[in-house]
């Protein structure tokens, strides 16, 4: 489903999905209808983002990243994706530290705002999007 999404390099992709601290899926029947994640980044990922978005920060305190959602085209608009990050944030509350994302996706980036994240930095081009919005806020001050 990430590939069908076409936003996510596929190198060592495996590897990346299997550094996820938990993975969210979505199936109506048999069908897999959407999927999302909570990512747990390198250092040298979170530095790179910062730089991205003209941002400076300390980079240990972004232990997570909400990211590789995806849901089939044709079941957009039920609120899969808003669904499935509402759970897996729910499994990390009782960590310290931030969580970030990144979009250019329109109802991503409305999705982010109404949970408490705030937009910080510039917009930048990204290897499969333009202007990308960097979104973060604290894992512990609950979003619902």
């Amino acid at each position: 489903m990430l590939k069908k999404g076409n936003k996510v390099s596929l190198t060592d992709l495996s590897q990346k999905i299997y550094n996820c601290e938990f993975l969210g899926f979505c199936y109506l029947g048999k069908r897999l209808a959407g999927i999302s994640a909570i990512k747990r980044p390198s250092k040298s990922y979170v530095e790179y983002i910062h730089t991205q978005a003209g941002l400076i920060r300390h980079t240990e305190d972004f232990i997570f990243e909400l990211g590789y959602s995806f849901t089939d085209p044709e079941l957009r608009r039920i609120g899969i994706s808003s669904t499935l990050k509402g759970l897996l944030q729910d499994k990390i509350m009782h960590y310290e530290g931030m969580i970030f994302s990144t979009t250019a996706t329109v109802s991503s980036q409305r999705y982010l705002k109404a949970k408490g994240f705030n937009s910080c930095g510039k917009p930048y081009q990204g290897n499969y999007d333009n202007n990308i919005i960097y979104f973060e806020k604290p894992i512990n001050h609950g979003y619902r």
